[in-house]
């Protein structure tokens, strides 16, 4: 496996899990032994890389890593089926401050939802094709990240 660069590159059978085991359980022992990064950016960038290999788990296709325009960035763009997805991925070393969920403020909502009416203006969807806004959030607080999928948590 190789994580270094923006664009995961994994073995064709590293996307199985164990029959047994949940998505988010299967990407929390895969980044179990990882070093939590110091600097926030690479925080962000490791955690980012998480939600992309927990959408392709969960059987979305990854459009778009880190779509930016001059108003700022959707992290992720994914499209499962005729539903495409704009994520925003909220990490937390520890609690202290709040879960990464509390991260989301009202302003930040607001920005992504100019940056939704952005998208479509530059990338029209098909008629059959809806856009949703949702939110990951990772908590590296304890040993293994724990990883909450909110789907349609921004509503328009």
């Amino acid at each position: 496996m190789n994580f270094g660069n923006t664009k995961a590159t994994l073995q064709k059978d590293t996307w199985r899990p164990c029959k047994n085991m949940a998505p988010a359980r299967y990407i929390a022992s895969l980044f179990a032994q990882w070093p939590r990064p110091k600097n926030p950016k690479a925080l962000g960038r490791q955690a980012e890389k998480i939600a992309a290999i927990y959408l392709r788990l969960k059987g979305y296709k990854i459009l778009f890593r880190n779509w930016r325009t001059r108003f700022g960035e959707i992290d992720l763009v994914a499209q499962r089926g005729s539903v495409v997805v704009l994520v925003e991925v909220k990490a937390r070393r520890s609690l202290k401050r709040g879960s990464p969920e509390e991260a989301l403020t009202p302003e930040k909502q607001k920005r992504l939802l100019r940056l939704a009416e952005l998208y479509i203006s530059q990338r029209p969807l098909a008629p059959r094709e809806t856009l949703r806004l949702d939110v990951i959030a990772i908590d590296f607080s304890s040993k293994r990240p724990q990883i909450r999928h909110y789907p349609g948590a921004i509503s328009f």
